[in-house]
């Protein structure tokens, strides 16, 4: 081994500092190639034996300090040198760790390519010159570095595509709390906290109080989206940014909060006017670019599907006032018949339906129609409209129900031709009790009679949008006192059992207190509660009850 000499000495470029491992027997050696090193910039961990140097290297990554390379000589006194490279590179916590053999006793062809099909990333000969030392030491690192690099960077995006599609799973604000947050915990590997509003003002802050806990939830002002924008120059400007605040500054905004220090910030705003959506961690937690960027598209994908959220609820809305539009505005007042009715949107996040009732005067008598379009958008709810509004026309013009229900199929089949429907048409004579019928592949209606017996009229019929023969109309009594139930399907269908336990259960729930007989405010509400039914699905229900 030549004379001490530094890399300043002969030209050579230090790499960035880095901590090396020396491991060697000879406490000379040691003192030679760590003076060097030290020369050069670099921290030195000495170990004399494999052992040594293995405890030395493990306990350095548990924690969280692990050495960047290791200079390791090929003959120790407890294992060789081959043997403590094969440890190092087959556990994950040092497995990236360069290692650099220098011998010069094993110095032979088949030494050399042993050591290094064993794992090492170089083998060097004694006498080694300082310079070839440091500059296989300084390619070493850049190899090195430039894996970690991007395996962190990898590992980064891996957690923002999970992230990502944690939030366009969300289907509610909390939801999308929990995703937000939990994706910028998994970046971070720490705790972590998401901040969004919905429509209607309600702003929720979501808490990971450590890596790997869950999420808990509280209410904030919506105050504190103006302070966030404030705080990140953001103001009323759309677009994302990322900023670090103090936490003096931080626990000035959030008194409660359990930042430890100062916080990295990340906020977007997609529109104009619109409060932003921000996310935030502990600001020693995201000191890399890859994080940082990877923390203000999180910030972004959340404020885009808030925005989503704000825009479905907002078309939902209209769609449902629409859809209301075409349902009667008031029902008719006729003596000996009291008319409840019900209508039950499906879930917010379903599109409207084409569930609709009927209930107007036609001469002497009562029309009461009841029926379902098939599928679940605003031209279903278009189509019902029409159907409804054809059929108080035909009404109007005199015809009986297995006539309307011609005319409803001819029109249906003429303008919408591959659309179908259901649909039930009674004509009820309130001072006889005389019912006509007619069913278009709608379910029957039910009869509750005053002592308690149910029953159903099972008229049969294609549903409508099918080119078929259709029965006539079929003429039936309803008793004084007797309540007769028209329903659809999202009443009485569940997935999780058949239509006919369903409609069983319609039966027995409307037995379930005697006043339900006379009382049909107290049953409809009754029955919404009572039936699971399919939340997927509307709800169009419509009780008459003929007094004595």
């Amino acid at each position: 081994m030549r004379p001490l000499a530094t890399a300043a000495d002969h030209g050579a470029v230090p790499e960035a500092a880095a901590t090396v491992l020396v491991v060697d027997d000879t406490e000379t050696k040691r003192y030679i190639l760590a003076s060097w090193l030290r020369r050069a910039g670099h921290r030195v961990v000495e170990a004399a034996t494999g052992a040594e140097a293995l405890d030395l290297a493990f306990a350095a990554a548990d924690e969280g300090h692990a050495v960047d390379a290791a200079i390791v000589d090929v003959r120790l006194p407890d294992a060789s040198g081959f043997e403590v490279c094969e440890r190092l590179k087959s556990d994950a916590r040092t497995a990236s760790v360069p290692v650099m053999h220098v011998s010069a006793s094993a110095i032979t062809v088949g030494e050399r390519a042993q050591g290094l099909y064993r794992g090492a990333d170089a083998y060097l000969v004694d006498p080694i010159d300082p310079d070839v030392l440091l500059a296989t030491l300084a390619a070493a690192l850049r190899y090195s570095r430039a894996r970690r690099r991007a395996e962190h960077t990898a590992a980064v995006l891996s957690e923002l595509a999970r992230a990502t599609m944690l939030v366009n799973a969300a289907s509610t604000l909390e939801e999308l709390g929990d995703a937000i947050v939990t994706g910028a915990s998994l970046i971070s590997r720490g705790p972590a906290a998401s901040y969004v509003q919905g429509e209607g003002g309600i702003a929720r802050r979501t808490v990971i109080s450590d890596f790997g806990v869950e999420p808990r939830q509280g209410n904030v002002p919506p105050t504190l989206f103006d302070t966030l924008s404030r705080l990140t120059n953001l103001h009323e400007s759309t677009g994302s940014t990322s900023v670090v605040i103090s936490a003096e500054n931080w626990l000035r905004t959030l008194p409660d909060s359990l930042a430890q220090g100062n916080v990295r910030l990340a906020i977007c705003r997609t529109k104009a006017s619109r409060p932003p959506t921000a996310l935030a961690v502990p600001a020693t937690a995201a000191r890399d670019p890859e994080e940082e960027r990877a923390l203000r598209e999180l910030a972004r994908t959340g404020a885009l599907a808030v925005e989503a959220f704000r825009s479905h609820a907002q078309e939902h809305a209209l769609a449902l006032s629409l859809q209301r539009t075409f349902l009667p505005s008031r029902l008719p007042m006729s003596d000996p018949v009291d008319i409840v009715v019900r209508y039950r949107p499906a879930s917010d996040e379903t599109e409207i339906g084409g569930d609709f009732y009927e209930a107007v005067p036609i001469g002497d008598r009562l029309l009461i129609a009841i029926g379902d379009v098939a599928g679940h958008s605003l031209h279903a709810a278009t189509i019902m409209g029409e159907l409804r509004h054809g059929l108080r026309a035909y009404a109007s013009e005199g015809h009986e129900p297995h006539t309307i229900l011609e005319h409803l199929n001819t029109m249906l089949m003429r303008y919408h031709p591959y659309e179908t429907a259901t649909v039930c048409v009674l004509m009820l004579d309130p001072r006889t009790g005389t019912i006509d019928i007619a069913n278009a592949g709608h379910l029957p209606p039910l009869i509750v009679t005053a002592d308690g017996d149910t029953h159903y009229l099972t008229v049969a019929g294609a549903l409508l949008g099918l080119e078929v023969p259709r029965p006539e109309t079929v003429r039936h009594e309803l008793p004084a006192n007797a309540t007769i139930l028209l329903y659809t399907d999202g009443l009485v269908e569940e997935r999780t059992s058949d239509l006919d336990a369903g409609m069983a259960r319609l039966r027995t729930e409307t037995l379930r207190d005697k006043s339900f007989r006379t009382d049909l405010n107290a049953l409809a509400d009754h029955l919404l509660s009572a039936l699971e039914g399919d939340e997927r699905d509307d709800i169009a229900l419509l009780l008459l009850r003929r007094t004595a």
